[in-house]
């Protein structure tokens, strides 16, 4: 897409599109990793070249399987892989699965330099308080983990408690993401979620007697929510002494039931827009610096930086001169790694099972529990690397022509022309910058720098999975047996 008008259409078309969960922190999307069989020492050994002239620290993320139930499913909202919690029976079995996979991995991270540890979920502030020790040993027992690295753990405020709290920092957890996204609680109620304004502020002050910083979300754009709502639960969490503020649009997409079932109740994207800048405006008089199109901070007496996601954003830095890549592994219950390359040899993404019989499954075979991937292309690893660094609301001209030999600016020259003429962004000698309503608008931005390969890819996608479905056409032909399948299949559908 080249063509002034071309653009200009597609963003008066979409702007009013709903938006899906923050905005995209990769390319391609997920639905075209289509890699069924990723070998993995196949990635590793990319990655061990990569290392000849790239240095390589890793951003680890340890995924939780389990969720509190709520009504509806999966908090209205989530579109996150989860299972339903039922007892401690399942996290105990769970931590014997995240060794297991630890060890397969060994041979092949052995010696590998962390850079940030994110514990998320489904719920990680699910497991007693003895527990927390046992997964930083999981952690520890794979990596050496250095002393003053960032540890995060995510969590909700009803399963926070002073014991757990206090075990966390023990063992070496030293920041805790809060996952509030209301403080009213009527609109809590519209969620499904079952937790309390008064837990919130609780779970506060015991992080505050144990000097553990904390982050919070919070999601605008609910149904009958107003910007009275909005500025009055920020002014609670700037009072209280919250230095990191999450702060993002509804989630309306896949089959959540605000997508399914209760669009019409939601307010416009006109709305959320205002919602949007009134809270960024209020924020940013107040002391806090926006750092992404979501993330506000500000300094205090505790770190506020969310150095996990800082870090995935500026994917390839400069230490005393040297080049440091920062990967990403995925351990775990619905893990998703990135394994970067260079444009000569670009690298894998690949995702683990989603279910968790399907991850158990493929742990217990002895075989690593990947569900699929994506090898990336040249176009695809900058794209992707682009993506990445728009989060951080700017792109480094120099650095990306340095990683790819081509100027930013002069690549999508005709997309920056219609975003600068509507204030959305600002071309100087050194950076592109996203400003104004295209902060707000940047998974628009983003869709419309990738359109044309994603188009690609779409068509890809169609071409093999009509593919995969005449393969499967013929083997029924073939087999009785699974034509009767199939037909029961059928009907169920």
């Amino acid at each position: 897409m080249r063509d002034v008008q071309q653009i200009t259409d597609y963003i008066d078309k979409h702007r009013q599109r709903r938006q899906s969960n923050k905005v995209l922190h990769g390319h391609p999307s997920p639905m075209f990793w289509l890699d069924q069989d990723v070998s993995v020492p196949a990635v590793m050994k990319t990655r061990r070249q990569t290392r000849e002239t790239v240095k390589k620290r890793i951003n680890l993320y340890v995924g939780t399987p389990y969720c509190l139930p709520t009504e509806p499913d999966r908090c209205g909202f989530c579109l996150f892989p989860s299972e339903i919690y039922q007892d401690r029976r399942q996290l105990e079995t769970y931590l014997d699965y995240l060794r297991r996979e630890g060890e397969m991995f060994r041979p092949h991270l052995e010696g590998a330099e962390l850079a940030s540890v994110y514990f998320g979920g489904g719920t990680s502030n699910l497991y007693r308080a003895d527990q927390y020790k046992t997964l930083m040993e999981l952690v520890s027992g794979l990596f050496q983990v250095p002393q003053h690295i960032e540890v995060t753990l995510e969590g909700i405020p009803q399963t926070f408690s002073y014991d757990k709290l206090a075990a966390m920092k023990d063992c070496g957890i030293n920041r805790i993401s809060m996952g509030v996204q209301q403080l009213d609680d009527d609109l809590i109620k519209a969620s499904g979620r079952k937790q309390t304004s008064e837990q919130v502020f609780r779970t506060l002050d015991t992080c505050r007697q144990l000097d553990l910083p904390v982050s919070v979300d919070l999601i605008f754009g609910w149904p009958g929510q107003t910007i009275d709502h909005v500025v009055r639960d920020l002014e609670k969490f700037v009072t209280s002494g919250v230095n990191h503020i999450t702060h993002y649009e509804l989630n309306v997409a896949g089959r959540t039931d605000f997508s399914r079932n209760r669009r019409s109740e939601l307010p416009s994207m006109e709305q959320n827009l205002e919602m949007y800048k009134i809270g960024k405006d209020y924020l940013e008089s107040v002391g806090f610096k926006q750092v992404t199109p979501y993330d506000f901070e500000r300094s205090g007496p505790l770190p506020s930086t969310y150095l996990y996601e800082e870090l995935f954003r500026k994917p390839f830095q400069e230490d005393e001169g040297q080049v440091i890549g920062y990967d990403a592994w995925g351990w775990g219950f619905a893990g998703i790694s990135f394994f970067f390359g260079t444009p000569d040899s670009p690298g894998w993404a690949y995702m683990n099972h989603v279910r968790v019989d399907d991850y158990f499954r493929d742990v217990d075979a002895g075989r690593f529990p990947i569900m699929r991937g994506f090898h990336y292309s040249e176009t695809d690893l900058r794209l992707h690397l682009l993506f990445q660094e728009l989060q951080g609301l700017a792109v480094d001209r120099t650095r990306y022509g340095s990683m790819f030999d081509r100027d930013v600016q002069e690549e999508f020259s005709t997309i920056w022309q219609v975003l600068v003429e509507r204030e959305w962004a600002t071309v100087d000698d050194r950076f592109v910058s996203i400003v104004g309503d295209g902060v707000f608008y940047l998974p628009l931005i983003q869709n419309l720098l990738s359109h044309d390969r994603s188009e690609t890819m779409r068509k890809e996608r169609v071409h093999r999975n009509v593919a995969v479905s005449h393969e499967q056409s013929i083997k029924t032909e073939d087999d009785p047996r699974q034509k009767k399948s199939s037909d029961i299949a059928a009907r169920a559908s």
